[in-house]
């Protein structure tokens, strides 16, 4: 009994204490970062600090991060470029989305190459997690197209779950040794005459993977090293990527692929979709066939013209016996839930496509399981594309 009764005075001391303390406490909001940002709008020059939550930015001049300086942006930040301003990173961009609550960076006018993009060719580091980055790449003062994100620095890239629309240009373009993560992202429309949606050179190492590229001008995904020089090298892990409908605004003398492997390159290219290209799998003369492994990946088209460029004339690559390979419109249908070949001069994606995989699908089940059993970005067990 003197046990319990030590426990219930002590419950009563604590209850009397937590209640004197409620009634002096004064309410005083959310606690800003030190370094947010909360002037809305922003006429240019250097930038540091916290793009807020919920918070509405407007850009109306270059903003440049300084080197030894971060940009932050949280989640359901929302950044509003009217005019063709850039982003020009020198030190850190770290953008760091929720699946609830992306960062937006969009312009009013919802057209291809409204703004600059982020140019991050001094930059280091990059990151960019759940964001929609949206009508990028409008021209430099050269007039040149610029690429939705790029760099040019030997350092860490990395690109998760967002979505890149309507640039101009490459969506992700990589130039240097550079270290990349790129998963789960949604690419759509990138190039009006030219460029890729993912483009790497110069040495460039990591892994692409559960991406879905749609309609881009160039290739879906190209992985270059340079014509003339063969170190430092790039080369990548490419895996269960979805593309689809790449390469035909570029035209005939220099088509798109769904992938293209080129000038003295190398890698591991496993369970991708490959879906309406111009060009499947293109692995060149020049690239690097000796140290690219390859197998499990999946060829398809509605368009007869293009079944056999699947591995084009003059490519190293050849059909493996884990490919699965269409015969004809309707012979091994990867059976997308909603998909239909359409005219792309807008460049936007219908958002009644949806390239997740009908149960049934000859994809499930037919990948490599090094990386995962389903060709394809949107995988039956969970792990791929969350879009």
């Amino acid at each position: 009994m003197k046990h319990a009764l030590l426990t219930v005075t002590a419950g009563a001391a604590l209850v009397f204490t937590a209640c004197t303390k409620s009634k002096s406490t004064v309410s005083t909001g959310p606690v800003l970062p030190a370094e947010a940002i909360t002037t809305t709008t922003l006429n240019g020059g250097n930038v540091k600090g916290v793009m807020l939550t919920d918070s509405t930015y407007t850009v109306n001049g270059d903003l440049t991060v300084l080197k030894g300086d971060t940009l932050k942006v949280q989640p359901g930040a929302t950044i509003i470029i009217p005019g063709n301003h850039a982003f020009y990173i020198q030190g850190v961009i770290d953008v760091e989305g929720t699946q609830q609550q992306p960062a937006v960076f969009t312009s009013p006018l919802q057209q291809p190459g409204q703004w600059g993009g982020f140019q991050c060719d001094s930059a280091k580091a990059v990151t960019f997690k759940w964001a929609k980055i949206l009508w990028a790449g409008g021209p430099d003062s050269t007039g040149s197209t610029r690429q939705t994100i790029s760099v040019s620095s030997p350092i860490n890239v990395d690109v998760e779950d967002c979505w890149l629309i309507g640039g101009q240009d490459n969506g992700v373009g990589v130039y240097g040794a550079a270290t990349v993560t790129i998963l789960r992202n949604t690419i759509e429309g990138e190039g009006t005459n030219d460029g890729e949606g993912i483009d790497f050179h110069a040495g460039v190492t990591g892994t692409v993977a559960y991406n879905c590229i749609w309609g881009g001008a160039g290739s879906g995904i190209k992985i270059f090293t340079s014509s003339t020089v063969q170190i430092p090298q790039t080369v990548c892990t490419v895996y269960n990527n979805t593309c689809v409908f790449n390469g035909f605004r570029r035209g005939f003398n220099e088509p798109g692929r769904g992938i293209l492997v080129d000038a003295f390159s190398a890698g591991l290219y496993y369970n991708n979709l490959l879906v309406d290209n111009y060009y499947g799998l293109d692995i060149t003369a020049s690239a690097d066939y000796a140290h690219t492994k390859y197998g499990n990946n999946f060829f398809y088209t509605t368009i007869d013209s293009c079944r056999k460029y699947f591995y084009p004339a003059g490519s190293q690559g050849v059909v493996q016996t884990s490919d699965i390979v269409s015969t004809g419109t309707g012979v091994n249908d990867p059976m997308f839930v909603n998909y239909s070949l359409i005219n792309d001069t807008t460049r936007v994606m219908p958002s009644s496509f949806d390239f997740h995989l009908k149960a049934g699908s000859p994809c499930i089940g037919k990948g490599n399981t090094t990386y995962n059993a389903d060709i394809g970005a949107y995988t039956s067990d969970g792990q791929g594309n969350k879009h």
